[in-house]
């Protein structure tokens, strides 16, 4: 299966900006959609203009600047981090106005691994954005179909039946034939648009079209020509557009796929018309909705009826059909047609076919032979029955209501494995399953049931499963008889410990006062506020309901750093690190750190060391916590900043580049000067205690000491002068260089610097330097001048 459905995702952002009105905008509530980014390992598959995920990054990042920033928008991918895991889908911005730089930089570092789970990526994001209670839109991409056992048409009818207004935009990127009918469901069934591209000018375009539907929706008509149900487009199709009542054309089209904005919801006609053969279809659609009508030409075909078991009813609704061709050499077929109806009838040429019914999770097949002529009529028997799904968490109590996962298996198989046979997230789902026995498990917050039932055909089994399960009411306070932290809590849950002690994680949360589903027992709970924990145990019960406030016995401290006292809080590059008391080999253990400027910071009551660092800068201060107090504690740094630059001569500019500093403190008692901080800029600024300290520079082959002062509180700037100039030297044979400086009193020369190139450029203090040239035996001498903030060229050759 190939993941694309992702890119849709990162496509959603864009429909907000696309075409906007801004003033009916800015009347409108904003948007509110997430883009599910399809990162599994196909998307670094080629289309026309280049890799895909390399397109759908750029795209992103081209449409951004659109954005409207009042609109909700967030991120999911999947496939990104895992391969071969059908779990691995992760919300990685959540929808916020002014999402877009957060966005483009999680696309901008995804790299495709793992498989497709497009359906279960578009049930979280439809959850996650409450399509129970809101209006909300999903845009998804995607260049394959489900790889992991899951029916994006039936989740489709569940989303449209359980939302308020959910809408699927579906972009079908390089997708082949006969794999696009469970995207296209998705979309039409809740009301969405599926778009088609084939490289990276059409999937923009497309883009473009859903991102003003997010936006802004407007009623919208689309028409399909076939020649059957579900077949490929008919080109060359004639189309005319009327209001119900008029008899003047609204719009006309051509072409196999045409589309038109209606000026108002209501009823129309689409007239259709190929090798002088007419056909026409009704519509009814309502405001901003998307509906797609497909328009057949053909004669001959089928006419298709499913029953649950032989003489019983047929069913009116929720049936998918799909009908493949005669099987080549291999055993493959090609899929010819499909149809959503119920009862349809599917306009195929004379041939040999095969027809398949599926409702819910129970499907059949049969081999047909349609004639010329009147349509043959099919019946198709899935041999299904109905299982009315329930589950309470103590024998006596009422059915749970919300938050419940049903998954389906099959009877194991010969090395145990069962397959899933249907899943729902409804709290009393009703689902139709082929006959036989079954396991059904269901989920509830962290605790879980199951129970062994058989499906017999054309009858409704009412199941309840008996989960368990009780519930605790979690919170925190830093002290006792305090207020519960209101923000910023772990939860960790732990079962009881098997026999080598180990406890396994039996739940988690960040909600700061969480209540946690768990099935009947012992558990100890674990809490985190900052740097201070807590844990306690405790005891579920199946069907009631516990409170549990954790006591940390905990306190915070807000820090600041002040360059001298008095002055405002230093803004930025500051480490803070947090130490214990020392133990029994005099080690104090890091317990907390931060990179903020003014981090607050909570901890277990105790006394500890601040340690807070600004550049080269640092200081030490001892500090007690209190339970339940918040301690604010200033640090004067008694710090300021050393502004360094080097000139090549006085008066010239700065030296751009080339450039290493070292900064010394004052010498010791034994004269050695420990190293203060050291730089690589060409103008750098450091932060320093105040006090006297020796700069030292190097530029090539220029060393250059200064002695400078800091004062705390202040810039101090400092140009060194390097007295230099550049040489830029050049040669026709291999060899060494050598640069020297003048003779001393002894005629001893010092090098300045070497290299192995045989053009080199280098810095050189001002005076006369012997420039010596050397291959093997070969060796060229010159005596030059070089001048302060000059470059002197000079070329030489061994010989």
């Amino acid at each position: 299966m190939k993941p694309v459905l992702t890119l849709l995702s990162a496509w959603a952002l864009m429909l907000i900006g696309f075409g906007m009105d801004q003033a009916s905008a800015q009347n409108a509530a904003p948007a509110r959609a997430i883009i599910v980014f399809d990162a599994s390992g196909s998307m670094y598959g080629e289309v026309p203009g280049g890799v895909k995920i390399d397109i759908a990054k750029k795209v992103v990042s081209d449409i951004l600047g659109s954005l409207d920033p009042a609109m909700e928008l967030g991120l999911m991918a999947y496939g990104h981090r895992k391969k071969g895991d059908c779990e691995d889908i992760e919300l990685l911005v959540p929808p916020k106005p002014g999402s877009a730089a957060e966005i483009a930089a999680a696309v901008a570092a995804l790299q495709p691994k793992g498989k497709t789970p497009l359906t279960a990526s578009v049930i979280q994001a439809a959850k996650y954005l409450k399509f129970e209670e809101t209006k909300v839109s999903v845009i998804l991409v995607s260049d394959g179909v489900e790889t992991c056992d899951k029916d994006p048409c039936m989740a489709a009818e569940e989303l449209e039946r359980l939302g308020i207004d959910f809408t699927c935009h579906v972009i079908g990127f390089d997708m082949k034939a006969g794999e696009t009918a469970g995207l296209e469901c998705l979309a039409k069934k809740t009301g969405g648009m599926y778009l088609a591209a084939k490289d990276a000018a059409s999937l923009k375009t497309s883009l473009e079209t859903a991102m003003k539907q997010v936006a802004k929706p407007v009623t919208t008509l689309v028409v399909e020509a076939r020649q059957s149900s579900g077949g490929e487009y008919l080109q060359g199709v004639s189309f005319e557009l009327f209001a119900e009542g008029s008899e003047n054309a609204l719009a006309k089209g051509t072409g196999g796929r045409w589309s038109s904005e209606l000026p108002k919801p209501g009823k129309y006609t689409i007239s259709a018309k190929h090798n002088n053969k007419s056909v026409e279809v009704d519509a009814a659609l309502k405001e901003g909705e998307t509906v797609t009508k497909e328009v057949v030409f053909a004669e001959t075909g089928l006419k298709a009826v499913a029953y649950d078991k032989e003489g019983g009813t047929a069913f009116e609704k929720d049936v998918g059909w799909d009908l493949y061709g005669p099987a080549d050499a291999e055993g493959n077929r090609v899929k010819a047609g499909y149809s959503y109806d119920a009862k349809p009838f599917m306009k195929v040429a004379a041939g040999k076919y095969l027809l398949k019914a599926t409702r819910g999770n129970a499907s059949a097949s049969v081999e047909v032979e349609v004639k010329e002529g009147a349509p043959q009529e099919v019946k198709v028997i899935l041999g299904s029955g109905n299982l009315k799904l329930s589950a309470i968490s103590a024998e006596g109590q009422p059915p749970i209501a919300k938050e419940l996962g049903w998954d389906i298996y099959s009877p194991p198989d010969a090395e145990g494995q069962r397959k899933k046979l249907g899943y729902s997230y409804d709290a009393q789902p009703k689902m139709t399953l082929p006959s036989g026995p079954c396991l059904v498990t269901v989920v509830y917050g962290n605790a879980k049931g199951q129970k062994e039932v058989d499906v017999k055909a054309g009858e409704t089994l009412d199941v309840v499963v008996l989960i368990g399960s009780g519930k605790v009411k979690l919170a925190v306070v830093m002290e006792e008889g305090g207020t519960p932290v209101s923000k910023e809590v772990a939860w960790d849950v732990y079962g009881e410990a098997d026999a080598e002690g180990n406890r396994p994680k039996a739940a988690y949360s960040y909600d700061a006062q969480p209540t946690l589903s768990l099935p009947a027992g012992k558990f100890e709970v674990e809490a985190q506020v900052g740097n201070a924990k807590g844990k306690a145990t405790i005891v579920i019960e199946a069907g009631k309901t516990i409170e549990k406030t954790l006591t940390l016995g905990a306190g915070r401290v807000k820090l600041s750093a002040l360059a001298v006292e008095g002055a405002e809080p230093v803004a930025n590059e500051l480490t803070w690190d947090i130490l214990g008391p020392p133990d029994a080999e005099g080690n104090r253990p890091k317990v907390a750190y931060s990179y903020d400027a003014q981090p607050t910071i909570s901890l277990p009551a105790g006394k500890y060391t601040v340690h807070v660092q600004w550049g080269a800068a640092l200081m030490k201060k001892d500090i007690e916590i209190s339970a339940g107090k918040l301690v604010e504690v200033p640090i004067a740094m008694n710090a300021g900043t050393l502004a360094l630059s080097a000139l090549m001569g006085e008066g010239a500019e700065p030296a751009p580049d080339g450039l290493t500093w070292d900064v010394f403190g004052e010498p010791n008692a034994e004269g050695e000067r420990p190293k203060a901080t050291y730089s690589y800029d060409a103008q750098p600024k450091v932060r320093l205690v105040a006090g006297k300290y020796l700069v030292t520079v190097n530029r090539g082959g220029v060393t250059v000491s200064k002695e400078v002062e800091v004062t705390g509180g202040k810039m101090t700037s400092s140009a060194v002068i390097l007295n230099a100039g550049t040489l830029k030297l050049s040669s026709s044979t291999p060899g060494t260089w050598e640069l020297l400086g003048p003779q001393d009193a002894e005629g001893n020369r010092k090098k300045f610097t070497y290299s192995y190139d045989a053009n080199f450029k280098v810095a050189v203090p001002a005076g006369k330097v012997l420039v010596v040239r050397s291959e093997g035996q070969k060796k060229a001498e010159q005596e030059i001048e070089v001048k302060p903030n000059t470059l002197t060229e000079l070329t030489l050759d061994a010989k």
